[in-house]
């Protein structure tokens, strides 16, 4: 039977001793090791790390901190459902923290990334849309705010266009009261749209179809009078004649 030498036994046990002990409070270390994975991109890598964060360090000052990490690593790796659902989480559970703010507007940010083209639904815009609104009303001051504005009007923009394209769609198969509510709609909720213009023309041709000459002559006047260099004033002009 081989033996070892006294010291060298000592020896080994002392690196096992080392290697299996661990500090008590390593939070800081894997936080910074998170920041430093972000840094280099390595976003997937991150959210992996940060996955078990919460179980490793449940006491740890850091732990809340490195839910927002998580956020920020899941949305940069397009897992967009995880950062919602991560965001809608820390939301709930932290209401008063001072970087709320940040997860609130991380959750619009995820639902309008899972949004869709006008053509289609519009489920997830609408959800955007609620969770910027939500930003500004409850933290106006926020960092975030201006950003969160600019999306606004954009997604604010695709709903009008949405309603246009489906107001359109009615129209060209003659369903002309149907086309109509549409079109009313932009007028009402999307005003500030770029689809505002066209929506009035094909309103006031909803209502000349529909032998209603008075209001179509009527939304013909409202087009002319708010946009009289627009094409679509020229070609409504058939209606007030």
């Amino acid at each position: 039977m081989k033996r070892f030498a006294p010291w060298l036994l000592a020896l080994a046990l002392a690196a096992c001793a080392t290697t299996s002990e661990t500090p008590k409070d390593t939070a800081k270390a894997d936080y910074e090791h998170a920041k430093e994975m972000l840094a280099k991109g390595q976003y997937e890598d991150a959210d992996l790390f940060l996955q078990k964060f919460g179980a490793n360090h449940p006491y740890s000052q850091y732990t809340i901190q490195a839910e927002l990490l998580r956020i920020f690593a899941a949305y940069k790796s397009t897992e967009y459902v995880l950062s919602e659902t991560l965001a809608e989480e820390f939301v709930s559970r932290h209401p008063r923290h001072p970087n709320v703010d940040y997860a609130q507007y991380m959750l619009g940010m995820s639902h309008l990334r899972e949004s869709s083209p006008a053509e289609k639904d519009q489920a997830q815009t609408l959800a955007a849309i609620e969770s910027f609104r939500t930003l500004l009303k409850k933290y106006p001051k926020s960092v975030y705010a201006k950003d969160a504005r600019r999306h606004l009007q954009r997604l604010y923009n695709r709903l009008g266009k949405h309603e246009l394209d489906v107001g359109k769609f009615y129209f060209d198969h003659q369903r002309y009261v149907a086309a109509a509510n549409r079109f009313q709609m932009v007028l009402e909720k999307y005003q500030t749209t770029p689809s505002i213009e066209e929506a009035l023309y094909y309103l006031a041709a909803s209502w000349d179809a529909l032998g209603v000459k008075d209001d179509a002559r009527n939304t013909a006047l409202i087009l002319r009078h708010n946009y009289p260099k627009s094409e679509w004033s020229r070609k409504a002009a058939r209606f007030i004649r």
